[in-house]
């Protein structure tokens, strides 16, 4: 029981990640940091604008570093609360559970499993 409440909670985790659309967050995180690159090594703005460009980008950053921070709380927490509330009803053990959840063969199993249904998914979703 405790292996498929650790599935549950690896399961939950990404559906929660894709739910809230933290992936691509994370990719605007790399797009305003390459922006601010680009902002600086233009050498056709003043100091000033520069100086205005960053921040505006900056607060950008915060607002997507507090969306990452608080959906990867919501998305690991979930998942968790739910393992805890079934293990209060006497169904499975949250201890056990989170030390499924440690063991490195079951790690590399919800890894390997992870990736081939990130691939099925990717190539249904071309189609």
């Amino acid at each position: 029981m405790n292996v498929l409440l650790a599935t549950f909670v690896v399961v939950g985790f990404a559906v929660t990640l894709e739910y809230l659309h933290l992936p691509a967050r994370a990719r605007e995180v790399g797009q305003c940091s390459t922006e601010c690159l680009d902002v600086l090594r233009d050498d056709s703005l003043s100091d000033r604008e520069k100086e205005e460009a960053l921040q505006q980008r900056a607060r950008r950053l915060f607002k997507l570093l507090g969306i990452l921070l608080g959906g990867s709380a919501l998305a690991l927490g979930i998942p968790l609360l739910g393992v805890w509330l079934v293990g209060q009803l006497g169904i499975g053990s949250y201890g056990r559970t989170l030390a499924v959840l440690q063991r490195i063969d079951f790690l590399a199993g919800v890894t390997v499993a992870g990736v081939l249904g990130y691939l099925v998914v990717r190539r249904v979703r071309a189609s």
